[in-house]
Formats: C-alpha cells, sequence, structure tokens
C-alpha cells in the first residue's frame, strides 16, 4: 500500500516518487531551514523563446512542465508544515533528485515523477520504457499523450515488480498546457485537473481522486510561484497538499491531511 501511495502522490508537474534523504543527511540540512516565503519575492513567469533555427523540440519539456532547451532538472523539497503524524520530522524529503532529463532533441529520457525511462532508436523512434514491451504514443502535434506497460501475461506473477506495471495519459489545451493526466497501475489508479490563470505555462491548481485497493483519496494541490530563471522556468514555489482518505471504497470516516511543502529546482539547459 505504501508504494502505491507513494506513486499516487507524485505528482506531474509535480510531481513525484519521492526518496527519503539518510537521517545523518536530514540532520544536517535541518539547520538550513527552508526560507521564509516572505522573504521571496515573486516575479512574473515569462518564458524565453526558443532559438529560431534550434533542432531542440520543446513539446516532452512541456509535458513535463518545463520550457527552453532543458537537460536536465533536480529538485529539491522541504516540508514546511504538516498535520501528517507520516512525514513528521521530515524537513527534507528530497534534496537535490534527479526528476528528468531530455536529450539534445528535446526527447524526454527520463521522467522521475513516476520512476519511467525513455529508450530511442538512432533514428529517434521509441524503443523501450520499463520494458521492450512498452507502447509510448503521440499526438499529430508531436505530443506524449500514453505510455503503456501493462504487459504481465503470462508471466509468474511473483516475479513482477508492480512498481512498473504502470500506465500513463495526458490531456492538453488550445495552448499546448497539460489539462489532465491520469496515472495507473497494479490496483489503483490516479485522475489529476490542472487549472490555470491566464495564459501562464504552470498551473495554480490541481485536483485528483485517487483509487488504490478498498482506498478512496480525494485531493487539492495548490502553487505559488516565488522565483524564475532566465527561460521562465520556475525554481521555487511553495505548495499546499490538502487531502482526503477514506475506507471501505469511500464509505469509511475521512482522514484529512494537510501539508506544506517548499520546492526548489535546479535546470540544466543545452547550448543553442
Amino acid at each position: 500500500m505504501i508504494t502505491m501511495r507513494t506513486i499516487l502522490i507524485a505528482a506531474f508537474v509535480v510531481g513525484i516518487c519521492i526518496s527519503a534523504c539518510k537521517t545523518n543527511s536530514r540532520n544536517s540540512d535541518a539547520a538550513q531551514a527552508p526560507a521564509d516565503s516572505s522573504e521571496v519575492k515573486a516575479v512574473e513567469e515569462m518564458p524565453a523563446p526558443a532559438a529560431e533555427n534550434s533542432k531542440y523540440n520543446p513539446n516532452d519539456a512541456r509535458t513535463y512542465g518545463v520550457v527552453g532547451p532543458v537537460q536536465e532538472v533536480r529538485l529539491s523539497k522541504a516540508l514546511l508544515s504538516t498535520t501528517s503524524t507520516e512525514e513528521q520530522g521530515d524537513p527534507w524529503l528530497e534534496k537535490d533528485e534527479l526528476e528528468m532529463t531530455f536529450d539534445e532533441n528535446g526527447r524526454v529520457t527520463l521522467d522521475g515523477l513516476a520512476g519511467c525511462k525513455y529508450v530511442y532508436d538512432e533514428n529517434g523512434n521509441f524503443i523501450k520504457g520499463f520494458s521492450d514491451k512498452t507502447e509510448l504514443k503521440r499526438d499529430d502535434n508531436g505530443r506524449i499523450v500514453s505510455y503503456v506497460n501493462t504487459n504481465v501475461e503470462g508471466q509468474d506473477y511473483s516475479n513482477i515488480n508492480f512498481d512498473e506495471y504502470l500506465s500513463k495519459t495526458f490531456d492538453y489545451d488550445e495552448l499546448g498546457r497539460v489539462v489532465k493526466a491520469t496515472y495507473s497501475g497494479w490496483e489503483w489508479m490516479t485522475d489529476y485537473a490542472y487549472e490555470y490563470f491566464g495564459g501562464n505555462v504552470y498551473p495554480t491548481k490541481a485536483t485528483y481522486e485517487s483509487t488504490a485497493e478498498s482506498l478512496v483519496i480525494k485531493g487539492t494541490v495548490t502553487y505559488t510561484y516565488k522565483e524564475y530563471d532566465q527561460y521562465g522556468n520556475w525554481t521555487e514555489r511553495q505548495v499546499v497538499w490538502e487531502e482526503e482518505t477514506r475506507d471501505c471504497g469511500g464509505a469509511g470516516d475521512p482522514e484529512i491531511s494537510k501539508n506544506e511543502y517548499l520546492e526548489r529546482r535546479v535546470i540544466k539547459y543545452y547550448q543553442e
């Protein structure tokens, strides 16, 4: 159950295969408390345009929440406040974790949010994800619409890693932003819906509903962006995560939790 829930709350954009730091790292990092939000000056989100002669196709980067010729994204995530006993005592949940990577043509090669790798042949054709049976589909605009790795037919279930039994789909709006993302696996599924303010690249809010065995989980995530880099990619934001969990197929008493995080990203770019 913990493994499935970890994947569920990994969020997209957010989002998410959380790796807790070792105890000694947490102790040393705890002294480096996250900056108070009141000390951080927000700046306007203004993505820089890609060079006209660039061979970098930005479609995959946009799907995974970044713009510009991105090579890799590293994430640090700190817990600011919580009502959850599960997370208390862990100030740094992630510290400089590799979140996503792209090749020189802009194709995604690692989606750390769901733990997916992408392998291409010399012609740029997708050939392998979790396995050589993984299917990747794109729409007419070249954007990823589905990643399916559900081929377990005829296999010994005792040898299957169900963390890798995963499919995901993306829906886009007219501005090319992800407005819906669905992640599903062995006996669990999560639907995310994203809301944007005006023409902004990044969502201001996400709502989601999950089912995992007998659990029904509903939540809301709100984002406040604090800092951006030269391409308009956010480098610091605050995230408020509110969640209601019910057992017995949703008929049980609700368990309410509210967590607030500080997230920082370090983004490395290809030189155009």
